[in-house]
């Protein structure tokens, strides 16, 4: 039985460009095009991180209560005046070391993914980050979210949260010079002791801007921020 004939041009239905998916793609395309990336991942353990945020939650604290990104956004802001060439943007003529550290975060909308920035990040309580990104996630999401409010960032953060993706690289936003992707947190086999043991762990990718910074330096700079999401004493006072 000869098979039905099937048109060269099926049948289709049109989802238009939003105006923010437009900017995304232009904005990605650019930077895919001029930046020469590098990623570096690594695992890490979170369990200290867990049970801190855990018992803050027990403890009734204030709401809104901190989600795990504030608590990244908080942990990035306390470590990058040490690494000044991922608080920078590229320039033809040199690198713009920032004064200020504001740090980007990722949000998801139905037009699209939007950057609103957390101002002087280093200088903000992680209630005052977790108050902050829980207006702006708001904002972002009913489409009130100001371009002054996407604008600043010296680097910015990506975070997919919990779900089946373990590890992705995300893609500098221009003219930063890093992005760093946070992939789920969840139980994962990791040796400690020369035993292979459940922990709670998450991938972090740093993307760096090659011309801006070398592999070292992304070393540094994963280094430092596996120490304070360690340091339990810190993230109590936080």
């Amino acid at each position: 039985m000869a098979s039905p004939k099937h048109s060269a041009d099926p049948e289709y239905k049109l989802l238009p460009h939003t105006r923010i998916r437009q900017a995304i793609g232009q904005r990605t395309q650019a930077s895919f095009r001029d930046i020469p990336q590098f990623w570096s991942a690594v695992l890490v353990n979170v369990e200290v991180l867990v049970e801190v945020r855990e018992a803050r939650k027990e403890a009734g604290a204030h709401a809104p209560i901190p989600s795990y990104n504030d608590y990244f956004i908080k942990a990035v802001a306390s470590i990058l005046g040490n690494h000044p060439r991922f608080n920078a943007w590229y320039d033809q003529q040199g690198l713009k070391v920032l004064r200020p550290i504001n740090i980007g975060f990722a949000c998801a909308t139905d037009e699209g993914v939007l950057m609103p920035t957390i101002f002087d990040a280093d200088q903000k309580s992680l209630q005052q980050i977790a108050q902050e990104t829980t207006e702006l996630i708001d904002m972002a999401r009913r489409g009130r979210l100001r371009a002054s409010l996407q604008q600043g960032a010296g680097f910015t953060i990506s975070n997919i949260g919990p779900g089946v993706v373990d590890c992705f690289q995300a893609i500098i936003s221009p003219p930063q010079t890093g992005i760093l992707a946070i992939g789920s947190i969840k139980a994962r086999p990791i040796v400690v002791d020369g035993v292979v043991v459940a922990r709670t762990s998450v991938y972090l990718t740093l993307s760096v801007d090659h011309r801006a910074a070398d592999a070292a330096d992304a070393a540094a700079f994963i280094g430092d921020l596996i120490a304070r999401l360690s340091e339990r004493q810190w993230l109590e006072q936080q």
